[in-house]
């Protein structure tokens, strides 16, 4: 809330003259909820709607809860101004009964400094240079004297008169003489003068010396007696005085008042942390000097000291809530109804969910859609009652039962799959009023199967009509707006035509089976990794849920990507293991683990289209007989992979090769021209015969990752491959490289996205946190603010700078869960730590809610620990602190995944791997055996070779005096007659 001045509308007559009253704007926000809903929000009484329109502004957020999850979702609320005259203590008074400020209201701090005035002052001086006391009323040095306390006492051997009253003239010690007692009388000597007396030159004639009282005694005609100052009155009549000595003494202010005794005033104890009274449930009363006593304040009853009074529950006797609703007396004499979950409202009236309204509209006795909506709701029973009862926001398009003429209800209610996908037509994800219809620039909205359709504005005033893209017929909202606590209806004056899918649901046939034609490219991609038998076999690890690219979405990507897509990794994030996913159940599910352990966000548009990490989907919730398919825009890439390009920067050069696959031949069959190599082969009569092996030009590939990446897989440095190390760092790539970064010094995180010093922030480290009183955010692109949630108490703001205390009289205009920011007189209510709000009112921080979830990073969990306060804990598979979470790689650990030592361990995903057994071995890469045979491995033994054990495999070895992989040998061979007229281009 906001608190601000305008300026004094009455002069200070009231308290005895200490008092005015200042003309004061109250501005107050009304609790964000949903936009259909806050057209009948009012605002506080006393207060006064600023806002324009129905909705209000929208610029908040609302939770919204489902099932175990708790959506934040877009709201709306009212702005709200009350006047208020504001009382305000009078110049030179102070605390909340404007006591006088020392010195006097007319001249405060003795017109010498300045006071601590105002009902938030605690009346203390602050005396101007030179000055001292209470009220400023002394000189703060004993030693100088004048009304500007600047002149210094020029006594050397006596006693000066100082202060603001004094005139600095000198009483001389004895033996001294002179206007300064500068000047020494050598003839005292001879005076012998008694106790506590000195010798001087004499009053009347200077010439001569006579024995005087020392200064601070005085003589009563015999002797020199000490001065008691105790009997002249010198301190405040409310101040003890105590004798100290010869002409010395202290003034104590009586119990009841303070000051220096030279000034006291009354102590009131309410000036003084109230008192020691809990503001927010009772008031102190002053009765004198340094009493009080503690009153409960109006509404409230039973004061205990140091807890406060309890506050008076209203409901039980007066309860003004919706029989759904629970009361609650949240301030002196106010109620609060709240909707009991499940449902929504403002707690006068309460809404339960869609299924709920469908069935109070169709039965209400005497409404006027009593009757006329059985056949929709006969079909929502069949086919989508548990998701329009439990899951949400949808906006559901209701029409009437004359407007399903000419639909065969009673088929549909046979075929549950065909209800479903007519239902799902008359469903958008999230909510849609009529306002936004008519505003929308896109005239487009999206239905809960993923099919388009068109918005229109009709002729009468804030009409609408609607028709789906394909359909013939536009359709007329006849009744808008009809609020539900997971959504909104509008009922229709037809049913929207039922367009065909493009995509048909088949439950007799597998995934892979429905990916033919349109989704062929995808499905060859799944074919070439294990994941094409999985979802090619009804039963085999599933179901599935998958999230399959057109063949447009691979081709418009760029060159050489979809070389990428090979990748285990990617396939496997389009994904969801033993999960048939609803459309419903997805819409409200801030996120999801794929196969790859990597997150997948959904959100949904402001005209209903579904999105899976920013990727629009064009058809939902397809059904095959071993899963769900939900077809994309676009493809799903790995957060932790992207882009795509470029991840190999693989190496390419051309070289003369023997093939050594290709038959040893003839010399005749070949030009000499030809690139050849002489070689010997069987003829056949089986004797050997000189002939000619063949050379080719071969491209050669060297395997590199790009700059940036690293691994055999070539995954992207921590930072991204574009600012490896955010810059801050070296990584470790290439393909031998383990992607770890060495941060410079001065930074730290997986990727040196951290300041080293806590206190530091910025692209170098090198700025101050400007966090006062709560825990930096030091990263590197903060802007140097707290951390949520982590204020210290009695302080606020996002830089935890604001410093808060008790509200005493504004008290009423606060949240029981706020304190008070004064600035520069004025007051502001601030949530307390662990609340949020805008001090008006104050709900608990829930910091695991929203987009950003307790700032915790998108791998991992924020768990709500207190009123508050969170954790981060890392995903399954993912490493760190949970503010910075790095992939795992399990094949770069000691174990390399758990494979057997003759096994390759490949890479899938986030602390995921599968083993492949090694070229000579067989087996699942857990465990892996030696092939004994030649005959068992890929291709037979050249017939000049032998099948021998080396090297810890069975291998085809050629004989001595040939060459070749033992599947082809070459080479002089035995000497013959014959191999002299051998003739043969080598090289």
């Amino acid at each position: 809330s906001l608190i601000s001045s305008l300026g004094c509308c009455c002069c200070c007559l009231t308290l005895m003259g200490r008092q005015r009253k200042l003309r004061t704007v109250l501005i107050m926000r009304t609790e964000c909820q949903p936009c259909s809903l806050n057209f009948g929000t009012k605002c506080p009484d006393g207060y006064t709607k600023i806002t324009n329109g129905t909705v209000g502004v929208r610029d908040c957020r609302y939770p919204f809860e489902v099932r175990t999850y708790t959506l934040s979702l877009p709201g709306c609320r009212h702005i709200c101004r009350k006047d208020y005259l504001q009382p305000q203590c009078c110049p030179g008074h102070w605390g909340p009964d404007c006591m006088e400020c020392p010195g006097g209201a007319h001249s405060p701090c003795s017109g010498r400094g300045s006071c601590a005035e105002g009902m938030e002052g605690n009346g203390s001086c602050s005396c101007q240079e030179g000055f001292g006391g209470t009220a400023c009323e002394n000189c703060a040095d004993d030693n100088v004297f004048g009304p500007s306390c600047s002149a210094a006492c020029p006594c050397v051997h006596g006693v000066c008169n100082s202060g603001i009253h004094g005139d600095g003239t000198c009483e001389c010690f004895s033996g001294y003489t002179g206007p300064n007692c500068d000047k020494p009388i050598p003839a005292c000597a001879a005076l012998f003068c008694p106790e506590n007396s000195r010798c001087s030159p004499s009053s009347k004639d200077e010439t001569t010396l006579e024995c005087k009282c020392l200064p601070n005694y005085k003589s009563d005609g015999k002797s020199c007696e000490p001065i008691n100052p105790c009997s002249q009155n010198i301190c405040h009549p409310h101040a003890w005085c105590t004798y100290l000595g010869p002409n010395r003494h202290s003034c104590t202010c009586q119990e009841g008042y303070r000051g220096d005794g030279q000034v006291c005033f009354p102590v009131d104890p309410c000036q003084v942390n109230f008192g020691n009274c809990p503001t927010d449930s009772s008031v102190c009363r002053y009765d004198g000097p340094g009493q009080s006593h503690c009153e409960c304040r109006e509404h409230y009853h039973n004061f205990v000291p140091g807890v406060g009074c309890s506050m008076t529950d209203v409901c039980e006797s007066h309860n003004p809530c919706h029989r759904d609703a629970h009361c609650t007396t949240i301030a002196p004499g106010q109620t609060k109804c709240t909707c009991r979950k499940g449902y929504i409202g403002d707690g006068s009236r309460c809404y339960g969910n869609i299924m709920e309204r469908l069935r109070e509209l169709n039965t209400e006795p005497g409404g006027k859609w009593q009757g006329r909506l059985t056949s929709f709701v006969s079909l929502l029973d069949k086919a989508y009652a548990w998701p329009l009862s439990n899951l949400g926001p949808f906006t559901l398009l209701l029409p009437t039962d004359k407007g399903l003429k000419g639909f065969n209800v009673k088929e549909l209610l046979k075929d549950n799959e065909a209800a479903r996908y007519f239902v799902k037509l008359h469903i958008i994800a999230g909510q849609m009023n009529t306002e936004q219809m008519t505003t929308l620039q896109m005239k487009t909205f999206y239905t809960l199967t993923g099919k388009p359709g068109e918005i229109f504005n009709g002729d009468k005033d804030n009409q609408v009509k609607l028709k789906l893209y394909g359909g013939k017929k536009k359709v007329n909202i006849i009744q808008g707006n009809i609020i539900a606590s997971n959504g909104l209806l509008h009922i229709l004056d037809r049913a929207m035509d039922k367009v065909a899918p493009t995509f048909e649901s088949n439950n007799e046939q597998t995934i892979m089976t429905m990916l033919q034609p349109r989704y062929s490219k995808f499905r060859s991609l799944l074919e070439e990794t294990n994941m094409g038998h999985a979802l090619d076999e009804d039963g085999v690890g599933g179901p599935y849920t998958i999230f399959v690219p057109s063949n447009e979405a691979l081709n418009n990507m760029k060159d050489g990507a979809l070389d990428y897509l090979l990748s285990s990794e990617v396939l496997y994030h389009c994904i969801l293991l033993t999960l048939t996913l609803e459309v419903a159940t997805l819409i409200s599910t801030p996120h999801i683990r794929s196969m790859a352990n990597q997150v997948i966000r959904f959100n949904t548009t402001d005209n209903g289209q579904i999105l899976a990490n920013g990727v629009a989907m064009e058809e939902t919730e397809v059904a095959a007989k071993n899963g769900r398919i939900y077809t994309l825009t676009g493809v799903l890439i790995p957060p932790s992979i992207t882009p795509v390009l470029p991840h190999r920067c693989d190496e390419t050069k051309r070289e003369m090769k023997l093939v050594r696959k290709l038959p040893c031949v003839s010399s005749l069959a070949f030009f000499q021209t030809l690139f050849t190599h002489k070689c010997v082969y069987t003829g056949r009569i089986r004797s050997l015969k000189n002939g000619c092996a063949r050379y080719c030009n071969a491209t050669v590939k060297i395997p590199k990752c790009c700059e940036g990446f690293y691994g055999p897989d070539c995954i992207q440095c921590p930072g991204g491959f574009l600012n490896p190390c955010s810059g801050n760092g070296q990584c470790a790539d290439g393909l031998d490289g383990n992607g770890t970064c060495i941060c410079q010094d001065g930074f730290r995180g997986s990727q040196c996205q951290f300041c080293a010093d806590p206190n530091k922030y910025g692209p170098q480290c090198d700025k101050r946190c400007l966090c006062i009183f709560g825990t930096c955010d030091n990263r590197i692109d903060s802007d140097g603010a707290c951390l949520p949630g982590t204020c210290r108490e009695g302080s606020a703001g996002r830089f935890c700078h604001k410093h808060t205390s008790a509200c005493g009289p504004y008290m009423e205009f606060c949240h029981i869960h706020a304190t008070c920011e004064y600035s520069n007189g004025t007051a502001s209510c601030v949530c307390k730590a662990g609340y949020e709000g805008d001090g008006s009112l104050c709900s608990e921080t829930d910091p695991c809610s929203g987009l950003t979830p307790g700032g915790c990073s998108r791998n991992a969990e924020c768990i709500k620990t207190g009123r508050g306060t969170h954790t981060c804990v890392c995903h399954q598979g993912w490493t760190g602190d949970g503010r910075d979470c790095s992939a795992i790689n399990t094949c770069l650990l000691p174990r390399a995944g758990g494979c057997h030592h003759n096994a390759t361990c490949l890479y899938v995903g986030p602390g995921q791997n599968e083993c492949e057994c090694k070229k000579g071995f067989r087996g699942n890469g857990i465990d892996c055996e030696l092939i004994t045979s030649c005959l068992e491995q890929t291709g037979r033994c050249h017939p000049l070779a032998t099948c021998q054990f080396t090297s810890g495999v069975w291998s085809c070895v050629c004989p001595e005096g040939y060459e070749g992989d033992g599947l082809l040998c070459y080479g002089n061979g035995p000497s013959h007659s014959s191999l002299h007229s051998f003739s043969c281009w080598s090289h």
